[in-house]
């Protein structure tokens, strides 16, 4: 595993966040917080904390979670 990372670090395996979309204008967009991850295959799921409410989005094994997320 260490040394995928370091693979990954050195090669600068990157990842762009998905565009933003505008939201209608009744809705609310709220910070969520990062509860924890685990890894799932090539990918890691990364679970937040929205008010109470538990949401997940899949990134690649080898990237970091977002500490925050807006959902």
């Amino acid at each position: 595993m260490l040394t995928l990372l370091a693979a990954a670090v050195v090669s600068g395996i990157t990842t762009t966040p998905a565009p933003m979309t505008k939201m209608p204008s009744n809705e609310v967009a709220m910070m969520c917080m990062k509860k924890g991850e685990y890894i799932s295959g090539m990918n890691k799921i990364c679970i937040y904390d929205c008010l109470g409410s538990d949401t997940a989005i899949t990134i690649g094994s080898v990237a970091l979670c977002p500490l925050t997320i807006n959902n």
